[in-house]
């Protein structure tokens, strides 16, 4: 594995003497816990558990008769503890594909995964679809934040080209709403156009280089389709989907007054606008289709111990799936997911553990779901929250865990999305007792607190979090920021993300702990967590429901 670097950096976070203490002590059941379900997950047999495949199905069996074991209620479809999620798979045909700008008197052609990046079409075996460019800035409408992009534009039938990603002028949680791909393609579906083109930036490139979009061209998308096998599509009348760069993204620009590269520096304060561009785009594919596959979401349910709160339920999740055999050609081709997500599933299932042990019961139910196909897009999540085991309306707050860096003993915690609803008073409050605190998004740049299960919840008007260790250690030292680096640049997505790093279960359970005292916090609270009157998630998912004034 790569990881000697890794190694290096977690040698210069631990002391070499250290006392054990009591709580440690305590801890050791919940490694020995968090360590065995890892153990299982993360093993070669599961083969990385990709959605749809025996490795996954045979990880959503193990998490069932986990939650079976400890006597929590089923809680899936049909009195079981599943919940099946059928998807359409969907595979590009490489051969039959072209992509096309024309403008100043000539067309020219650009490869798929080279300066253009275009997935398989979950909607079309058969996609042909032409039009003018328009260019539209960040492609935001937001007229409480006084921004409209469309301002003057009439993109009605056309494709639209948008600066891709979260804007940098805008607050940390607002620009990882407005800074989605997903939310770019619905803005301007609204406005009429046909389809969208993404232009990638630098910062993108810190954050997804390019060309991993052509590891993925070989392998199966996937979406979730309904009882009448309709594919779920955000955004479905946006036919031409494209992420452009370089030579591609200046060929939409030709013949017009700034560059893509001029565009992309304006666009950093908001101060570039949108105008009509003297090109037109050309896309034509093939794509396959496979409806036969599913995942599946694994549900478990502590009943409340207050019969008053008994409609009030707090839902923990963490998906299981990964990416599968993701290196065919090396000798180590299975990519793992020690820590994306096993962990994550490994310390939901330690927090069911203890919580179903006590005495008493929290006040209120906690659902505890493991989601498939998060790695598809959140498939899983949104599949639940679209068509919920229990009633959507009695769902209150989410609590998310998508991986852990349990390299160092930390000393503050992360919390995405913990300035836009109480809960982030809650976990500060959870974890006064721990000696620790509540940091802030340590990248605000990368929209993360859209990025995982929580984002499901968020979108119907549930506040959520997404819990991660922070980066500061016990002493005060940042130790967090060059694990982190290194684990994206070495690790991430790759075979050597397995049980071969060097873990820290102690600190596992420590990180169990925290996700253990929020949820009670939550789940024990007089009244259910509240969005802040000012959260651009409240604003725009929860309209109707009321809202906290923030503490000054």
């Amino acid at each position: 594995m790569s990881g000697l670097l890794l190694s290096g950096l977690l040698q210069s976070c631990v002391s070499p003497h250290r006392t054990v203490t009591t709580a440690e002590n305590a801890r050791s059941a919940s490694s020995a816990t968090i360590k065995a379900h890892m153990a299982f997950l993360a093993d070669d047999l599961m083969e990385g558990r990709e959605a749809g495949t025996v490795g996954e199905a045979r990880s959503a069996l193990y998490i069932a008769t986990q939650f079976e074991a400890l006597g929590l209620s089923p809680a899936g479809d049909k009195g079981g503890f599943f919940q099946a999620v059928p998807l359409r798979a969907a595979q590009l045909d490489m051969s039959d594909f072209e992509f096309s700008v024309r403008g100043a008197g000539r067309r020219q052609l650009f490869e798929n995964g080279g300066d253009v990046a275009v997935s398989a079409s979950f909607a079309d075996t058969n996609l042909s679809i032409n039009g003018d460019v328009i260019f539209a800035g960040h492609g935001i409408i937001a007229p409480e934040l006084g921004l409209d992009d469309y301002e003057g534009l009439d993109v009605a039938g056309k494709v639209v080209a948008v600066i891709g990603g979260p804007p940098p002028f805008l607050p940390s949680e607002e620009a990882a709403y407005f800074g989605s791909s997903n939310q770019k393609r619905l803005m301007a579906e609204a406005r009429g156009a046909i389809g969208v083109i993404i232009i990638w930036t630098p910062a993108l490139e810190k954050r997804y280089p390019f060309d991993l979009f052509k590891t993925g061209f070989d392998s199966w998308n996937m979406t979730w389709i309904t009882r009448a096998k309709k594919p779920k599509i955000e955004a479905p009348q946006i036919a031409l989907r494209a992420f452009v760069r370089g030579n591609a993204a200046e060929a939409l620009f030709e013949g017009t007054p700034i560059t893509a590269a001029e565009a992309i520096a304006q666009s950093k304060d908001g101060s570039v606008k949108g105008f009509a561009l003297k090109t037109s785009v050309a896309l034509s594919l093939q794509t396959k289709h496979d409806d036969t596959r599913q995942s599946q979401n694994v549900a478990a349910l502590l009943p409340g111990s207050d019969p008053a709160l008994s409609n009030e339920t707090i839902v923990l999740t963490a998906h299981y799936d990964h990416v599968g055999i993701c290196s065919p050609e090396e000798e180590d081709k299975i990519c793992n997911g020690a820590l994306d997500n096993a962990i994550g599933t490994a310390l939901m299932l330690d927090v069911a553990r203890i919580l179903a042990a006590q005495k008493e019961a929290p006040a209120r139910p906690i659902l505890f779901l493991a989601v498939g196909a998060e790695e598809k897009g959140l498939l899983g999540s949104d599949y639940f929250v679209t068509f919920p085991t229990v009633p959507r309306e009695n769902i209150i707050a989410n609590v998310n865990l998508d991986g852990a860096f349990p390299f160092y003993d930390f000393g503050d915690v992360i919390a995405f999305g913990a300035e836009q609803s109480q809960m982030g008073e809650q976990l500060e409050q959870a974890i006064i007792p721990m000696g620790l605190t509540l940091a802030p998004d340590p990248f605000p740049e990368q929209g993360i607190f859209t990025r995982s299960d929580q984002y499901s919840f968020v979108k119907r008007g549930i506040p959520a979090l997404f819990l991660y260790n922070g980066f500061t250690d016990t002493d005060g030292q940042n130790k967090g920021q060059a694990v982190w680096d290194t684990f994206l640049a070495e690790h991430y997505h790759k075979p050597t993300d397995d049980l071969s790093l060097p873990i820290d279960y102690k600190v596992s359970a420590k990180f169990s702990d925290v996700f253990r005292l929020l949820t009670l916090k939550v789940a024990n609270a007089p009244a259910a967590p509240l969005w802040y009157d000012d959260s651009v998630f409240g604003k725009r998912f929860a309209a109707d429901q009321p809202k906290a004034q923030r503490e000054p």
